[in-house]
């Protein structure tokens, strides 16, 4: 079974409109700390977004240790633009973006290509 955090966005591209993504809200200590860990598998349509509140290059880095498969991740700056993406092997050490970035998108591997950088992309609360 695979658990996810509660509070969930869709996350919308303002280039593609039709491109939308559920995603949870890593905003707590194990959320953050977990993330995709240990998970068996990932519903294409279903990501995760970390916080670092500043724009940072070092804070924003991520690993793949514990992970069963690949990701795409995209980091967008604080005006949530795309500033850098990757696709990220499992098991790889570590990841980090060419730009200074304050968030961390972790979606489907198959979804890399739907985002381009430089792309602006819009949270929509779910109700």
């Amino acid at each position: 079974m695979i658990i996810y955090p509660m509070k969930t966005v869709k996350i919308r591209s303002n280039t593609n409109p039709s491109v939308v993504i559920n995603t949870g809200i890593c905003d707590t200590f194990f959320t953050r700390l977990m993330g995709f860990m240990f998970k068996t598998r990932l519903d294409p349509n279903f990501g995760l977004l970390f916080d670092e509140r500043s724009e940072t290059r070092i804070n924003s880095a991520i690993h793949m240790f514990f992970m069963s498969f690949d990701l795409a991740i995209i980091w967008l700056n604080s005006d949530f633009q795309i500033v850098d993406k990757v696709f990220a092997k499992k098991w790889h050490p570590f990841y980090i973006s060419g730009k200074p970035a304050r968030y961390v998108w972790e979606i489907h591997a198959t979804r890399i290509s739907d985002f381009t950088i430089g792309d602006r992309l819009e949270l929509v609360n779910e109700d």
